[in-house]
């Protein structure tokens, strides 16, 4: 599975990124509600999708061919997504947003999905982007600040052992 993302990502920027949720309308304004157990990284015309499982434990990660809803919702209400890109990435358009680096936490690999408990990826702008899964909510996104605060809250006696991935030519 490893070398599965190291072939999509490399030398690829991220084109998006995306939340998943539902649109509800009352009294003629609608509002997002997004499902923060998902998050969706666009890469060459597919998706790695990062899930919050296990109770918000674990992260899976998988590569998929379009953005999922695996969640119900009322007949009234409407699945969406929403573009999140602006406010995570740093640099403007695609200029260095291809992953340099993903460093794994417990990484668990499986033949279809990863199964971490964090994943840190730096880009080739130097830019890091932190998933923590065991936020409240889903998943926390951010940068090494939110890395600080998983370590921080991070179980004592569970040992962490990182596994880093290079993924582009240096």
């Amino acid at each position: 599975m490893i070398e599965s993302f190291k072939k999509l990502a490399k030398n690829n920027d991220i084109k998006d990124i995306y939340l998943t949720g539902f649109v509800d309308i009352e009294d003629g304004v609608a509002q997002f509600y997004p499902d923060l157990r998902f998050i969706y990284f666009e890469i060459n015309s597919k998706f790695i999708e990062f899930e919050s499982i296990n109770q918000y434990s674990k992260l899976k990660i998988k590569i998929v061919n379009l953005v999922n809803h695996n969640f119900e919702i009322d007949e009234d209400m409407m699945k969406g997504k929403a573009s999140v890109s602006e406010i995570i990435l740093t640099q403007d358009g695609a200029i260095g947003n291809c992953i340099d680096m993903m460093k794994f936490y417990n990484l668990e690999e499986k033949e279809e999905e990863l199964i971490c408990d964090a994943v840190e990826i730096k880009l080739k702008n130097e830019q890091v982007i932190f998933l923590d899964p065991s936020f409240y909510f889903g998943i926390n996104i951010g940068g090494i600040e939110k890395k600080e605060v998983w370590r921080v809250n991070f179980n004592e006696k569970t040992l962490i052992k990182e596994e880093c991935i290079e993924i582009s030519d240096k």
